[in-house]
Formats: C-alpha cells, sequence, structure tokens
C-alpha cells in the first residue's frame, strides 16, 4: 500500500541543502513567503522549487498546481484557531479567561505568519467554490467566539455589548495587528525605541492585544489580573 500523500519520502531533491521540515512542508513554506513577496499571480511552480531546494518534479509530486499550495496554505488560516478554540473549550474555565487564551494564541500565530492574511481572503474571494471550507470556517469561527462573548455576558463577566458585533472586532483586531507588524518588502514600523532589544515578538503583541481587549470588555476590570493568572495557567498545563 502506498504511503499517505502527506507522508511521502518524494523525489530526489535538486539542492542537497538541509531542509526545515518534510519537503511538503517546505513547498508550502516557500510559496506562502513567495506568494507574500510578489503575489500569486507572479510565483512561479518553477521559482518555489528552486528556493525549496526540490526539482521541479518533485514540487508536482506533491502538489499539482498553485492553486493546490494556495488550499495547503488557506486551509490553516482558520482551521488553526477553531482547533485552539476546541481545547480550550475542552479545558473549561469562565468565558473571560478563555477568550483571553483565544485572542493571545490567535494574535501570535498571526503574526508568525510569513503571509499577509488578507492577502489570503482576497485570494479565497477569488475562487468561491474552491475555498467554501474557507468561507465557512472563517464564520464558524466568527460564530464561537460570538458564542464565548455571550456566555461571558450570560454569567455577569463582561459588559452587556452585542456579542455578534464584539466577535467581529475581535477577529478584526487580531488580523489588523497582523497587517502592521509583518514587513512588507523592506518596510517595517518602528519596533522599540531602543534597537539593541529587537523588535517586538509575537507573544507579546498576543498578549497586549488579549489585555486590551479583555480590559474593555470586562464588566470589572480589576478582575483582569486574576483572568490573565488564570490563562497563564491553563496554557502551562497544555
Amino acid at each position: 500500500m502506498p504511503p499517505a500523500k502527506g507522508s511521502r519520502i518524494g523525489r530526489p531533491r535538486s539542492n542537497p541543502r538541509p531542509l526545515d521540515g518534510p519537503p511538503r512542508d517546505e513547498v508550502v513554506k516557500v510559496a506562502s513567503r513567495l506568494f507574500a513577496s510578489q503575489g500569486f499571480g507572479s510565483t512561479t511552480m518553477r521559482q518555489i522549487a528552486e528556493q525549496s531546494g526540490l526539482s521541479p518534479s518533485s514540487v508536482y509530486y506533491y502538489f499539482g498546481s498553485k492553486d493546490e499550495i494556495l488550499e495547503a496554505i488557506v486551509a490553516e488560516v482558520n482551521r488553526v484557531s477553531l482547533d485552539r478554540l476546541a481545547a480550550i473549550n475542552a479545558d473549561g474555565g469562565e468565558p473571560a479567561v478563555r477568550l483571553f487564551r483565544l485572542i493571545r494564541f490567535d494574535v501570535e500565530v498571526l503574526c508568525r505568519l510569513p503571509y499577509d492574511i488578507n492577502e489570503i481572503s482576497r485570494l479565497a474571494a477569488l475562487q468561491e467554490e474552491r475555498f467554501a471550507t474557507f468561507w465557512k470556517e472563517r464564520q464558524q469561527l466568527n460564530d464561537e467566539v460570538e458564542e464565548l462573548v455571550a456566555a461571558g455576558i450570560a454569567d455577569g463577566s463582561l459588559l452587556e455589548v452585542d456579542p455578534r458585533l464584539a466577535a467581529l472586532s475581535i477577529l478584526a483586531d487580531d488580523e489588523a495587528v497582523q497587517n502592521w507588524f509583518r514587513p512588507v518588502g523592506e518596510h517595517h514600523l518602528r519596533g522599540r525605541d531602543d534597537p539593541a532589544t529587537g523588535d517586538y515578538a509575537p507573544e507579546e503583541i498576543g498578549e497586549f492585544l488579549a489585555t486590551q481587549t479583555l480590559g474593555a470588555l470586562l464588566r470589572h476590570r480589576s478582575s483582569l489580573a486574576r483572568v490573565r493568572r488564570e490563562a497563564d495557567r491553563l496554557d502551562a498545563a497544555d
């Protein structure tokens, strides 16, 4: 029985340099970087192969076209946060803590992406049928965040806001900070005043935005420190 596609060893590589991971993952990583830097339409399979250290035939062994590579990238955009939210909900805890954990995770993951999340949405919109799952999971993520906000309102920990609008704003903020954080070509917004300390890390940005968002939503802001401590405890246990 042949191995599953994701576990294939693949064809010989044209470049003997060590890979960071399995060849298929390397193709996805390189393609996402190229799509982000020069656009989907301007990127060729040959360029992807060259920068992956693979022959073009090896790339085609894993993916039949650029569209298939894009599908692999798009599939992870919402799924990662949905899977994380499922794990957070399984851990239990009050809604405010679960919301803090999700925002912190979502922002950190988004800020680590090598491509613009907004560009992925635009590309997916050009092929509605092909990326139907993307739009379905995007709505699912919004709905589940809305349910989490509504639960926080019901237990008295969050202010009585419109939960649907709150969910939209939370997810929009998560994606917007990624857009401003990531470099575009040679353009990058300034980081800390002291360059010796380096740029802001995705973990710091996630922590900051989760704190800012929950601070604005909590009925009693004085409970924010306790929410953060409980989120830290549960994340450490994971």
